[in-house]
């Protein structure tokens, strides 16, 4: 008698996911649930002799693979002249700037620096170079650290097959940079190398907007085109490959993820093609559980930090849409393919749209279409960026005269993702950031429909449901509020406004325009930007701006004339913004609470001084910003009286000395006096002049992103509360603007 047999089927896969999963997820956070889930396994098998408990053995691994060890954190020396040296984790690099990025360290903690001109340097490798530290923007930013590219001095670490599959990513990449120069070239190199390759902001920023993120970044779908162009193709749930072909492109697909990076979703799809041909060798069929859980399990014990990661959900989310779209009709003809194409973008679209939301704030809708007609120009590029470059090694004559049709091919792709860029709806934004609460309802309920009607309604109507709440009313009445966020050398400030009104001051950064924005959107109330009010046009105060057109949208604008002719009026233009200007001796009123006037300067002013002075309510508190302004600039708005008494004053020119600052505090005379400036300087040349005008004073390069609430103080009176990341404290208002003494109360 045979002793019975447990078939490792979906039903195995699916207990093992049950158990593996939600351990590796948690073990980073939360290792104590973690761990008790693993307990739960080891004695579901002790304890009972169910077929499927050795399933639970599965969670001990993924908890041993997700409790990361606790980071170290590196010495960092004062900001100066350094010398730098460490193991090479990781290389990026800018073909646009010329620049090189390298982390250095270990796994557990590390440095990224930037070098100015290209090293060649591969993972594994040691590293020696001259360079310098610089002092953190802000707080909560770590310092800044760049390193003289013609100082460096490369050790070749030990052979390893990391190195060898570094070293060929890098001889690929440099011939296609070569053969196709310019920012095409880096796109061709980011799309068929990797993202070790830095494309342009502008084309990712195109891609982003169109839902075609998925088709720059190498991911599964890469290597499922590449798959396909190796013979791979799925006839009645079985491979139609001989076992030579399969062999050989399973070995291509596993070199390739290597080049790549092993970039999670390459991995879990070789994974899922080597299940397939595993089961087309010995005859069973692979279904879509097998499909989805074994990959799933293999990622919770190499990678389990990918998990929760958008790339993992939405991978996963868009292959259960494909599975909802039904198979290929039968028959060959492009009519077709087109509708089975536009019908399995269409659900993956849908089934994905609740957790693009969720990530990024905005759906694509025009990926549906985008999708299928550009993914033959993908596999084209894929194809022929991997050839070519490939017989640039060994022929590059031939390499030369065959990247002529391939640059034309790229050009193609580009001009097509530009122009998909100015379609309408591209992206579509959420109306409002939900509460948690407020998803995790949806979500139950978007389950339920699911489950009460188990067709292609019922989960049409599921993904709706998920969807909504991204597409509601904010909940509640706004608290007035203005941030000055903690952006390095540059300014962003965000006024919310009675009633919600959103008032963005400037969104710029000598050294993070992209922080500048993210700070910005992470404190909106809606995802909506009533008005933007930019002071002038230096690009430490704007250059955050089209960072933000990519994310959501922006309702009206007021910008100094000097603008009006500039790519960021036209890039306002372009997504749909109402753009105002204000020119010298103008004043503006673009909201009821706040009012923007330009002073006349003498001629040969500098542009600091044509900056706007902007004066906003913030409940009954009035602060003042004054942008860039020097000298010259103060003296004009004084005598032109476009300066008044307020609560606030946001210092001008990030707290710079400025002869006239003595004449400005003293008609202000403020409460507060906020700077905006980088890490190194301190306390700013101003801090101690406001202090002798009575005033607090508060930088974002040491305090970090300072915020303002109005209030009511324990006697009932209006007030205004500042409050700094660490701590904060009140400062009591009389309720006018004009006062003569300061009290504070905690």
């Amino acid at each position: 008698m045979h002793p019975p047999r447990v078939d490792p089927g979906p039903g195995a896969l699916a207990a093992a996911a049950l158990f593996a999963l939600p351990a590796a997820a948690l073990a980073g956070d939360h290792l104590p649930v973690a761990a008790a889930i693993a307990a739960l396994g080891i004695l579901l098998v002790l304890a009972t002799r169910h077929p499927l408990r050795f399933a639970g053995l599965c969670a001990l691994p993924a908890v041993l693979a997700g409790a990361a060890p606790r980071p170290h954190e590196l010495p960092i020396p004062r900001p100066g002249p350094v010398t730098i040296s460490g193991d090479v984790l990781g290389v990026q690099r800018n073909p646009r700037t010329g620049s090189t990025f390298v982390e250095l360290g270990c796994p557990a903690a590390g440095i990224r620096v930037r070098f100015d001109g290209d090293v060649e340097v591969l993972p594994g490798d040691r590293i020696f170079a001259s360079g310098r530290v610089a002092a953190p923007a802000a707080p909560d930013l770590p310092p800044a650290v760049h390193a003289v590219a013609c100082t460096a001095v490369v050790t070749a670490g030990p052979p390893s097959a990391g190195r060898a599959a570094a070293h060929a990513r890098r001889t690929l990449e440099r011939h296609l940079l070569r053969l196709v120069p310019g920012d095409r070239g880096a796109m061709l190199a980011s799309l068929v190398l990797g993202r070790a390759t830095r494309p342009s902001n502008e084309l990712t920023a195109a891609h982003q907007a169109t839902g075609l993120s998925h088709l720059l970044a190498v991911s599964g779908a890469h290597a499922a085109m590449l798959a396909l162009l190796l013979g791979f193709r799925a006839r009645a749930h079985r491979l139609d490959a001989s076992r030579t072909r399969t062999a050989l492109a399973l070995a291509l697909l596993l070199a390739y993820a290597a080049i790549t990076g092993n970039e999670p979703p390459v991995l879990r799809a070789v994974a899922t093609f080597a299940l397939a041909s595993l089961a087309a060798r010995t005859g069973r069929p692979l279904g879509l559980a097998p499909g989805l859980l074994a990959p799933a399990i293999l990622t919770s014990l190499l990678q389990p930090n990918a998990l929760l990661g958008p790339s993992f959900l939405l991978s996963y989310a868009a292959v259960g849409g494909l599975h909802a779209a039904g198979p290929s009709p039968p028959g060959s003809s492009l009519l077709r393919w087109l509708v089975h194409a536009l019908r399995s973008s269409a659900w993956a679209t849908l089934f994905t749209a609740p957790l693009t939301l969720f990530f990024f704030g905005q759906i694509a809708p025009w990926t549906v279409v985008l999708t299928p007609l550009l993914a033959p120009l993908v596999a084209t590029l894929l194809l022929g960026g991997l050839a070519i470059a490939s017989i640039a090694c060994v022929l590059p004559g031939l390499a030369e005269v065959l990247a002529v049709p391939l640059d034309a091919a790229t050009a193609v792709y580009v001009a097509a993702v530009e122009a998909a860029d100015l379609l309408p709806a591209t992206p579509i934004h959420a109306w409002s950031e939900p509460a948690a609460w407020l998803v995790g309802l949806c979500g139950g309920a978007a389950l339920l429909v699911a489950e009460r009607r188990r067709d292609r309604t019922g989960l049409a109507a599921a993904a709706a449901t998920a969807m909504l709440p991204w597409f509601l009313p904010p909940l509640g009445t706004a608290t007035p509020r203005f941030f000055l966020f903690a952006v390095g050398h540059g300014q962003a400030a965000l006024l919310i406004g009675a009633g919600g009104h959103q008032t963005v001051i400037d969104c710029g950064s000598l050294q993070h325009a992209a922080l500048a924005a993210r700070r910005v959107l992470a404190r909106l109330e809606r995802r909506r930007i009533d008005l933007l009010v930019v002071t002038h046009a230096d690009t430490d105060h704007h250059d955050g701006v089209p960072w933000l057109l990519q994310r959501i949208p922006i309702t009206n604008a007021l910008l100094p004339r000097a603008l009006a002719s500039s790519s960021l009026a036209d890039a306002l233009r372009d997504h749909g913004t109402e753009v105002a200007f204000v020119g010298p001796g103008e004043h503006a009123r673009p909201a009821s609470h706040v009012v923007a006037a330009v002073p006349v300067v003498p001629e040969g002013a500098s542009d600091n001084d044509h900056s706007a002075w902007v004066e906003a309510r913030l409940g009954s508190a009035t602060i003042l910003c004054a942008g860039d302004a020097e000298a010259t600039g103060t003296l004009a708005a004084l005598a032109q009286d476009l300066v008044r008494p307020a609560d606030v004053l946001v210092l001008p020119h990030h707290g710079r000395p400025n002869t006239a600052a003595a004449n400005l505090l003293g008609v202000v005379r403020p409460r507060a006096a906020l700077a905006s400036a980088d890490g190194a300087d301190g306390d700013t040349a101003l801090g101690g002049l406001a202090r002798a005008f009575g005033a607090d004073v508060f930088v974002t390069g040491t305090d970090g992103t300072i915020e303002l609430r109005a209030t009511v103080s324990p006697t009932g009176e209006p007030a205004l509360r500042v409050v700094l990341p660490a701590a904060g404290h009140a400062l009591r208002s009389a309720g006018a603007p004009t006062r003569a003494g300061h009290e504070s109360w905690r």
